[in-house]
């Protein structure tokens, strides 16, 4: 038995689980202006399918540890960050279908000497044509600003968002490059918040039959975007202000 409880503990410890052990971690940088401080975005897995993820921010100088690490509590960046303030949203899971097209709560904290507004909503999580769901494009150019993202000559792949649009713009802080570790664009993931009115519907459980419909509703919700290039892309194209870039 004694034995048997040895084996286990270093089965474990070679799961990084036993002492908290190390994490295998994705992160992305976003880089605020005129600043030390920076935010990291970043999913992390470690032993017996420990899974932490979030967004955090911390002084450029300062090692990121993921057990030590304090994650914003925040879904979505209304405006690039700056070295001042930064402000935010919170969705929260409705209880109902019951939602509020303004928030239910404002809170405004320090964090890093930066002032952090959050405005807190209910998000509403059935059907609707709101669309919010996963749509992927392609697109031949782009043109970055201070503040947006322009994406022109878009094909679509699936999703219907941005039906019989060529181009379309986004504002920066909710963009995140994927890539490979010399640099090279796999995608942009960028996420876009709805907030407005739209019919939601319910389906016959197993079934594309509606069963349920209310019109003109009010909806919040975030889509995400899957952007990939036509030709061969660098993140060293795209600025550290605004995006979230791949630690290398």
């Amino acid at each position: 038995m004694k034995n048997q409880k040895k084996s286990i503990c270093i089965v474990a410890l070679l799961l990084s689980s036993c002492n908290g052990g190390e994490w295998n971690t994705d992160m992305y940088i976003q880089r605020i202006p005129n600043s030390s401080k920076v935010i990291y975005d970043y999913d992390a897995w470690g032993g017996r399918d420990s899974h932490q993820f979030g967004i955090v921010i911390m002084d450029s100088t300062e090692d990121f540890e993921v057990n030590k690490v304090w994650n914003l509590p925040i879904s979505y960046f209304t405006e690039v960050p700056n070295s001042s303030r930064i402000h935010a949203i919170s969705l929260q899971n409705a209880d109902d279908d019951s939602i509020a097209l303004h928030p239910i709560e404002n809170q405004e904290i320090r964090v890093s000497d930066i002032s952090l507004v959050i405005n807190k909503y209910k998000k509403y999580n059935g059907y609707s044509d709101a669309g919010c769901i996963l749509n992927e494009y392609q697109f031949q150019t782009f043109k970055e600003t201070k503040d947006s993202l322009y994406l022109f000559g878009l094909q679509e792949i699936f999703g219907g968002n941005l039906e019989g649009k060529d181009d379309v713009g986004f504002k920066k802080a909710n963009i995140k490059l994927i890539a490979d570790s010399n640099g090279k664009l796999i995608r942009l993931e960028i996420k876009d918040l709805f907030k407005g009115k739209a019919n939601k519907h319910k389906y016959k459980k197993g079934t594309a039959e509606i069963i349920e419909r209310t019109n003109n509703s009010p909806v919040v919700c975030l889509r995400t975007y899957y952007f990939k290039h036509l030709r061969t892309v660098y993140s060293r194209e795209f600025t550290d202000y605004g995006i979230f870039k791949p630690v290398m």
